[in-house]
């Protein structure tokens, strides 16, 4: 599940994340849950008359977030069998903030071309513990609810953002997570330490060293949830 608190949009002027805008959107109602991308490309053309295909890695693709938005100018509070956001919010509270408004709000944050940079904003995107850096793609509104003179009273925007990170913020991100660093792991199911310490180090050879450090005797029987302590390099080479 999704952390507690308000889903909140902040604004920065580029994907160095250096400098905030004065723009931030604040979700009155939180979506759901939200779904995250990982997308690897292959080369998996096959050579003329091979009946196998060599897959051969090309390059890990930029994360994708989808997240799904509530905009309702009711201030409802009553259950809604018939939509399973709105039944999220019975017996609280709303103000009656027009849907224009919160649109408003939310493109000035994401979509708008800003004068002075012209191109949409780089965005955080934060709820609770999660957090997602980069840039609105994609927006889709489903306006579902109308008032008698036609302006909507509740509209589903289905937004799609791709995760944006300048190069010196990469590279200052890969230096943090460098083997010269101690890294504290949680082991997963189907975790062994010899994958876990070569995701570390780039290489399997150290994990008997890795067992000794964390007093492990069987290093087949990882135990998921387990926290595991691999120390610099240098220490166990």
């Amino acid at each position: 599940m999704a952390g507690t608190g308000k889903v909140t949009i902040q604004t920065y002027k580029d994907n160095k994340f250096g400098e905030k805008e004065s723009v931030v959107f604040t979700a009155l109602i939180n979506p759901t849950g939200y779904s995250l991308t990982h997308k690897v490309e292959y080369n998996a053309e096959n050579p003329e008359g091979a009946n196998a295909t060599n897959s051969q890695f090309i390059k890990k693709s930029p994360q994708t977030l989808q997240l799904e938005f509530l905009f309702d100018g009711t201030g409802v509070t009553e259950s809604n069998p018939g939509n399973k956001l709105l039944n999220k919010i019975k017996g609280k509270t709303f103000s009656e903030t027009t849907v224009e408004k919160q649109l408003e709000d939310f493109y000035s944050a994401t979509g708008d071309f800003n004068g002075t940079i012209h191109k949409p904003y780089t965005v955080i995107i934060t709820w609770g513990k999660f957090k997602f850096e980069g840039s609105l793609t994609e927006l889709t509104i489903d306006y579902k609810l109308f008032n008698k003179d036609g302006s909507p009273l509740r509209a589903i925007g289905k937004a799609t953002f791709l995760e944006s990170i300048s190069k010196e913020l990469a590279a200052l991100m890969a230096k943090k997570s460098s083997p010269d660093l101690t890294h504290k792991r949680t082991v997963q199911d189907g975790d062994t330490l010899p994958l876990m310490t070569e995701r570390i180090y780039g290489d399997s050879k150290y994990y008997l060293e890795v067992a000794k450090v964390n007093g492990i005797v069987n290093f087949r029987q990882l135990i998921p949830g387990q926290e595991l302590f691999f120390p610099p390099i240098e220490k166990v080479s």
